[in-house]
């Protein structure tokens, strides 16, 4: 039997589910599909959206301190993953974006690095959505990264970088790769020296975790963050400033098992090493 996103025992088939903008009762007992199917029809759009923004927020009151049960999680997590759904479509993409949705999942990105299982997968999932909505190179895709700018995504992913478990680490540097390879993005990171060097750090911090614990594409995430840093590091920041802040793990052997048959990625390693160590490359 299918997940219903309400406590109601009664399972509702798609043709019978009444909704009217004036009466929408009846998505009480509406499962996750069903929600999906009516997320389709833009007339009941709004309606089911409302629906779905109090089944996330009914959880904020047992965020801190954590006192969510797997149940709840789950239920808020259905919801998240029906933004999800509207966020992999460019039209509805926009329509989450322009309504500021996503501020919503914003609270379950905060942690303190000692979550319980159930937020550590509301956090994972709201992640999901985020990096569905991060497909900047679609008609869009500006309008994203100026929400995600104005909208303090950065530090709420870098928090999750620093603090988050494997999985929620891996989506949340997928998510500011993709920020820092814009034009937009990158002069969003170096606008201060505060700003990028969080960025760095934590970045620092990412690879020492991974020295510990690889993983292949993660570690490829990394990488293309530290070359979209250096891409703009001879115009905006002293190389000298940033040699401490690169992990030597990095550049010695540490990841030469991993990066064996990924010629490119050991490629783009060498380049990285040249840009950042040998200053005299930018004489």
């Amino acid at each position: 039997m299918e997940t219903t996103l309400t406590s109601s025992p009664l399972l509702c088939t798609t043709s019978s589910l009444m909704v009217t903008q004036e009466n929408p009762l009846y998505l009480d007992g509406a499962t996750p599909r069903e929600l999906a199917l009516l997320l389709h029809d833009a007339n009941l759009r709004e309606v089911v959206m409302d629906k779905l923004i109090k089944e996330v927020i009914a959880v904020y009151r047992k965020l801190s301190p954590s006192k969510l049960s797997m149940r709840e999680s789950t239920r808020a997590c259905n919801a998240l993953a029906l933004f999800q759904v509207m966020a992999m479509n460019p039209e509805t993409r926009r329509e989450l974006v322009k309504a500021e949705i996503p501020n919503y999942f914003y609270p379950f990105l905060k942690t303190n690095g000692n979550d319980d299982k159930p937020l550590e997968y509301l956090r994972l999932t709201s992640l999901g959505v985020l990096g569905s909505l991060a497909k900047f190179d679609d008609p869009y895709g500006p309008e994203v990264l100026h929400f995600f700018m104005e909208s303090k995504v950065v530090p709420l992913c870098l928090e999750c970088m620093d603090l988050g478990d494997e999985l929620s680490r891996k989506v949340a540097t997928l998510i500011v790769m993709k920020i820092l390879m814009q034009e937009a993005g990158m002069t969003y990171c170096c606008a201060s020296a505060e700003r990028f060097y969080s960025i760095v750090q934590v970045l620092y911090r990412v690879v020492e975790k991974l020295s510990q614990k690889p993983c292949l594409l993660h570690l490829k995430y990394v990488i293309q963050c530290y070359l979209s840093i250096s891409e703009v590091l001879r115009f905006v920041w002293p190389c000298d400033a940033l040699r401490s802040q690169v992990p030597p793990q990095l550049f010695d052997n540490t990841f030469n098992d991993i990066l064996h048959d990924d010629l490119e990625t050991s490629w783009v390693l060498q380049l990285l090493h040249a840009i950042f160590l040998d200053i005299d490359i930018f004489r």
